[in-house]
């Protein structure tokens, strides 16, 4: 249900938003934040104060330290007061979207994860950050706003 909300709201551009899933699991934890590739161009044009082109995958591995740059500045993700390192990622190009992943370990049992969200905040004051949390089969999920950009989830 919560993937169908996330892939209508993606049709719907103009309206300015980004999703976030994460996945916790015992072996390998993933990040996936998914952005609509013009917004986010505006947005590394604004954080790096040059024009920065991403529409095709070779200009998207040109500006990946910029992204990553971008990305660690806007996004933070801790658990259990442990500050989880996003320095390594992955990036992909799916049509007018762009997928940045990362991966990390976490094997202690979890009882707080706190996430602040400002992707896209310095360009769009209406943009919404959609984040969904699975954790041992359970999904939690927050919609972040301008006003509201940090969110701690109790496990």
């Amino acid at each position: 249900m919560n993937l169908l909300f996330i892939n209508i709201l993606f049709l719907l551009h103009p309206f300015y938003v980004s999703t976030t899933e994460i996945s916790i699991n015992e072996d390998m934890s993933e990040v996936k934040i998914k952005i609509f590739r013009d917004d986010l161009e505006d947005g590394l044009r604004l954080f790096h104060g040059n024009s920065i082109s991403i529409d095709s995958d070779r200009k998207l591995a040109i500006a990946s330290e910029e992204i990553d740059e971008y990305i660690k500045n806007k996004f933070q993700l801790s658990i259990d007061m442990y500050e989880i390192d996003i320095s390594t990622s992955r990036h992909k190009l799916i049509n007018d979207l762009v997928e940045i992943s990362f991966f990390f370990n976490y094997e202690d049992e979890i009882n707080e994860i706190n996430i602040v969200n400002k992707i896209l905040f310095d360009v769009y004051n209406i943009q919404k950050n959609v984040v969904l949390i699975n954790y041992k089969s359970k999904i939690n999920s927050y919609i972040f706003s301008f006003s509201d950009r940090e969110k701690t989830f109790t496990y």
